[in-house]
């Protein structure tokens, strides 16, 4: 009887260990994927351009992609607190918290918005200086302005526009695609505004610092090359029908 006793013990510990193995497993091949949500590229149900490209780089190594949108500033604190793996859309080396790999995925042009009559002569960045300027919250436009502002931040375009007319701030920026489709999902009447690129940027995946983090940006520059070379990169931003997307 003890014996049987001390099998069935052995048999039940080895099916836990198994068991946890196959988890353990199981969760490594999966990653988790945050962004903000962005039409036609990150939409709410998982679809775009940009989880598409997610979900065939990882893909290829056998991993199942987890996605899902969030406000910037949460998906960004999500990588932060290793909630989840990678947000997409992060300027190189703008978060001290994440890793970047090699190769980027889009560009932002980013653009200031501002009534004619109150800038005649806007000439780019430099005509920020001294002035009240807004954008998204969990943006971090002001790294990349060497000189005094006054920032306002708001959590969605829609506040923003009407925060705009009626002269809250002086000037919104936004990366155009953001700005452009805020603008026609709200019909807002831009017939007073003038529209200027003044930056420009590349955008990342930014992955959790740690070993699991090194190891998924590992794979993304090891996948994202192949994609690149065999020409399955190029097709994937032809049919999104966003080929003015793709920079290689």
């Amino acid at each position: 009887m003890f014996i049987k006793k001390i099998l069935l013990i052995f048999i039940i510990a080895t099916q836990l260990f198994c068991s946890d193995t196959n988890s353990s497993k199981t969760n490594n091949k999966e990653i988790f994927v945050v962004s903000e949500a962005w039409e036609n590229l990150t939409n709410k149900d998982g679809s775009g351009l940009y989880f598409e490209l997610t979900k065939m780089i990882y893909g290829m190594d056998g991993f199942h992609v987890k996605v899902k949108t969030y406000p910037f500033s949460r998906a960004s604190m999500m990588v932060k607190n290793k909630l989840a793996d990678a947000y997409l859309g992060s300027y190189v080396d703008s978060e001290d918290y994440a890793i970047y790999p090699k190769y980027y995925f889009d560009h932002d042009v980013v653009f200031a918005m501002y009534k004619r009559e109150k800038f005649p002569n806007f000439h780019g960045l430099e005509s920020l200086k001294g002035h009240n300027i807004c954008w998204i919250r969990g943006y971090a436009y002001d790294d990349y302005i060497d000189f005094p502002i006054t920032k306002h931040v708001r959590n969605n375009r829609k506040a923003i526009l009407n925060s705009l007319a009626a002269d809250r701030f002086d000037i919104y920026i936004d990366a155009k695609y953001d700005m452009e489709t805020a603008i026609k999902q709200l019909n807002f009447d831009t017939s007073d505004y003038e529209f200027q690129q003044i930056l420009e940027f590349k955008l990342y995946p930014a992955f959790r610092n740690d070993k699991r983090g090194q190891i998924l940006k590992k794979i993304w520059d090891k996948n994202f090359q192949k994609l690149l070379e065999s020409g399955e990169l190029k097709k994937l931003y032809q049919r999104h029908h966003l080929e003015e997307y793709y920079l290689y």
